[in-house]
């Protein structure tokens, strides 16, 4: 696959805003493929991205998969919801007169960082009436976007949550030594090699990553209490039933379906 440089950048060294549970299926999926093994068809399937579909002056906005920006080869692999394709969708309901209210389906573990935020503002300034509706998972960046929405619901047995951001970097360099390889890196920019696979972090390095994790963290929390109030103590990762959801305030209430907002 001619993106895995980009890919690979991406999985391993930005900040993401997922459930580590998917992160790692992701991990494993593209480590396979990289050693020329065929990953198991469950994981390789892909979908095409859904489209914006209007009923009884309803929008119905997709957000289905993992969340990324220009991340095509993460969602040929995995599936995933393109957050321009989203935009898209988002600027054609705001348009279409026939349309009073939008409503957004989300079935995602979160994505990365980039565009979550600029995406998230963008739901959270619409001048229509805004839903957002989970009966699978809205977690980490899929819930940053759905907490813009005016009203946010969920099933019962859905996932709720996961606010929080992490990233890491490999430190291969007790292997490499081990192996006898070593590295000769020649660069001009104190920080142009952090987090290099081949020497271990800084103290000054690591502070500086923490910081960048911390920062996205708080707009995090800011965002999702623009719309709605809820304690700090729940804000650190955790992940809820939609019942639990409903009763901390993460969401406005709980359906069977969502058939029930048409209602």
């Amino acid at each position: 696959m001619k993106d895995y440089p980009r890919i690979l950048a991406a999985v391993f060294g930005e900040p993401w805003l997922i459930t580590r549970e998917k992160h790692l299926a992701i991990e494993r999926i593209l480590l396979s493929r990289l050693e020329g093994e065929k990953a198991p068809d469950e994981e390789m399937e892909t979908a095409a991205e859904p489209d914006l579909t209007i009923e009884d002056g309803t929008a119905i906005i997709p957000v289905h998969g993992i969340i990324g920006k220009h991340m095509s080869g993460l969602a040929m692999m995995s599936g995933g919801a393109d957050l321009d394709a989203i935009g898209a969708m988002t600027d054609a309901a705001e348009a279409d007169a026939s349309v009073n209210r939008v409503l957004f389906d989300f079935r995602s573990p979160g994505g990365t960082v980039t565009g979550i935020p600029e995406m998230g503002r963008k739901i959270y300034r619409m001048k229509k009436k805004t839903l957002a509706f989970t009966d699978s998972e809205a977690n980490s960046g899929a819930l940053w976007l759905a907490s813009q929405a005016q009203e946010f619901y969920a099933t019962q047995s859905s996932a709720v949550g996961s606010i929080g951001v992490w990233t890491h970097r490999l430190d291969l360099s007790r292997q490499l030594e081990n192996e006898g390889i070593k590295v000769n890196a020649i660069s001009a920019g104190k920080y142009k090699l952090m987090g290099a696979y081949w020497k271990p972090l800084t103290d000054e390095e690591r502070a500086i990553l923490q910081a960048r994790v911390d920062g996205i963290h708080n707009e995090f929390k800011l965002a999702v209490n623009a719309r709605r109030q809820v304690d700090e103590k729940y804000m650190e990762g955790q992940i809820f039933n939609g019942e639990e959801a409903a009763q901390i305030g993460l969401v406005d209430g709980l359906v069977e379906d969502i058939s029930e907002l048409f209602g």
